[in-house]
């Protein structure tokens, strides 16, 4: 017996052993696989932003380029490219219409028609020269003869700083008669670029394709016209023609980034989005600090657990070596009880008598101590046993072996332990020997260690100050649904919007007025959705919702209704309404979680395009 005994105390510690090796193991492979989906995640980031700040200057630019060309369409521009004279009348018209154009594009700061000598005919700014210019462009015009109808370049001349775009101006019979220049404000760019949340160490460079900076976040001080360094890439990731992905140091502050760069379609200019490490591991290092004390935590408590079993296998020793002396003599079966360091109780069966209980049991079920008889030895307590559900397992004649229960005394106080219940049919007056063990304590352990897991589970999908869901959960959920929808057809809305003029209220009232904003624009969105929609905060003031079996009108009204919660809410540090902006798109067979959120993100940016305030979506945008 002691050696089976031995061999169970040795089973369970390998047992323990190997739990809390293969737990550790476990949060060793799950730390690694955060580590590389962040690492995934900022990739995506990176990618995204630089496709999104390419497509946006690109845009700029092909819409200034555009105005440029339409000055050919004028006939004013005609005839004064052919007569090179006007009378004062066509020359205030011809302004009108220049000037006209320049408020179209309202970082279009400068428009001048040349001659095909290079002539200033027409200039937007009065004191711009009219001799010939000897520029770049000029150059371009007579070298490029009638391949290209269009040139941009960074370069200063004749006082022009900014971006110069060149549009060919022909005659009726497609014949180059002239130019007309547009100069473009530099803070087009930098506009552009402060818009992209890259994080906090992150980095955004344009480029022109002489390598100098054009624009940059953070803002570089003073004026960089000096070429930069090529950025050394220490690890390509990806490669395309007119795409690169790479991790390098920056050329500007030596800082470790993913970069993303993309050369922008028939301009002269690259864009260089940058994710920091620091970022991208931020969670990494905060769920592995999470994970660390999680483990130690249960490693802590297998071990008490352990020790509890190896003392619940020594009692259980001391039991059975206890009902031998009992079945031997009744009087060793008294010292026995007296003497043992388990509660122990000796029961009569048929009356549910307590007959004997030793001082642990007294304690635990708060008897009396028993009386002493004339030769000075101890009666017999002859008291009730009221101890549930001990009393049930007796009168049904069950044998119990360390089987854990609560048990419910007589004052109703309950109390959890392992019981073990041996049954002695063939002494004089049949009886039961009943042993205890008090594990209440663990217990309490137990659900303590339950509860904590609980508030683990739930902080690894929820957004610390919103309480939405974050963006990690919000993937995942969307990814969830898309394939619900395919499986079923069913419909399925979501909505991309975020904070208008969100950075002003957190430099003009502090980052708590900022807050106050977050929470405020979270719970008018938790109040007018369903249970069943999601609502996740995915960024610094971006948020997406979720509706599963929601036509894209029905999620257009529901946005409005958090749009009109939020006109009503009365900051007390503003006078100013909270209003945003963003995008509704609906589920299209094929669709998938980025293509989805790329169409929202569309519809955002042309809402804050159209004057912020606003929700577009497919059904609207037009």
């Amino acid at each position: 017996m002691r050696k089976q005994q031995q061999a169970k105390g040795k089973r369970a510690k390998w047992l323990a052993a190997i739990f809390l090796a293969s737990t550790l193991l476990v949060v060793i492979l799950d730390l690694a696989g955060t580590r590389r989906q962040g690492e995934s995640e900022a990739r995506n980031q990176a990618a995204g932003l630089s496709e999104l700040l390419e497509e946006r200057l690109s845009s700029g630019l092909r819409e200034t380029s555009l105005i440029l060309k339409s000055a050919s369409d004028s006939n004013l521009v005609q005839l004064l490219l052919n007569k090179h004279l006007l009378s004062q009348e066509q020359e205030q018209r011809i302004d009108v219409q220049m000037r006209s154009k320049l408020r179209q594009m309202p970082n279009l700061k400068q428009i001048d028609i040349l001659d095909s000598s290079c002539y200033v005919l027409y200039s937007s700014q009065k004191h711009s020269p009219s001799s010939q210019l000897k520029t770049d462009y000029c150059r371009w015009y007579h070298r490029n003869g009638g391949q290209d109808s269009s040139f941009t370049s960074t370069r200063q001349e004749q006082g022009q700083d900014g971006i110069v775009l060149v549009q060919k101006l022909l005659n009726q019979d497609d014949e180059a008669i002239g130019m007309v220049v547009g100069v473009l404000d530099k803070h087009f760019f930098q506009a552009e670029v402060a818009k992209l949340p890259v994080g906090r160490f992150g980095e955004i460079l344009v480029l022109d394709q002489r390598q100098v900076l054009q624009a940059s976040w953070p803002a570089q001080k003073g004026k960089t016209e000096q070429a930069l360094n090529e950025l050394q890439s220490t690890d390509v990731l990806d490669r395309h023609d007119n795409y690169l992905q790479f991790r390098a140091r920056s050329i500007l502050d030596q800082e470790v980034r993913l970069y993303s760069s993309r050369l922008m379609e028939g301009f002269p200019f690259r864009v260089v989005v940058g994710i920091a490490e620091r970022d991208f591991t931020r969670a990494y290092n905060d769920k592995a600090t999470l994970a660390i004390l999680a483990w130690l935590f249960t490693a802590g408590l297998t071990m008490l657990t352990l020790r509890n079993h190896l003392a619940s296998i020594r009692q259980n020793r001391l039991l059975s070596a206890s009902a031998a002396r009992i079945r031997e003599s009744e009087e060793l079966a008294r010292l026995t009880l007296d003497t043992a360091p388990v509660a122990l109780v000796l029961v009569a069966t048929d009356g549910l008598r307590i007959l004997r209980a030793n001082a642990p049991a007294r304690d635990m079920l708060q008897l009396p101590a028993a009386p002493q008889r004339a030769d000075g030895q101890s009666a017999m307590l002859d008291l009730p046993l009221q101890l549930s559900p001990v009393c049930d397992w007796l009168r049904s004649g069950e044998v119990v072996s360390n089987r854990e229960a609560e048990l419910e005394r007589a004052d109703q106080s309950k109390l959890w332990a392992i019981v073990s219940v041996e049954l002695m049919p063939q002494q004089q007056i049949p009886a039961a020997l009943i042993a205890l063990y008090d594990i209440s304590e663990r217990k309490a352990l137990e659900n303590e260690l339950e509860e904590k897991n609980r508030l683990l589970n739930q902080m690894a999908i929820t957004d610390p100050l919103t309480r939405l869901s974050n963006r990690r959960h919000a993937d995942q959920t969307l990814k969830e649904e898309l394939q619900r929808c395919e499986r079923y057809s069913q419909p399925m809305s979501v909505a991309v919007f975020d904070i208008d003029h969100f950075k002003q209220f957190n430099d003009s009232f502090g980052h708590q007025a900022g807050d106050n904003v977050l929470l405020a624009v979270a719970n008018a969105a938790v109040d007018c959705t369903r249970s069943t929609d999601v609502c996740a905060r995915i960024g610094g003031e971006e948020f997406l919702v979720i509706f599963p079996c929601t036509r894209l009108r029905d999620a257009e009204k529901v946005m409005a209704r958090i749009q009109q919660v939020l006109a009503s809410t009365v900051f007390p540090f503003t006078d100013e309404k909270v209003t945003f902006s963003g995008g509704i798109t609906d589920w299209r067979p094929g669709d998938t979680p980025s293509g989805m959120l790329s169409r929202a993100d569309k519809l955002l940016y042309q809402a804050k395009m159209a004057g912020r305030d606003l929700m577009l979506s497919d059904g609207n945008a037009e």
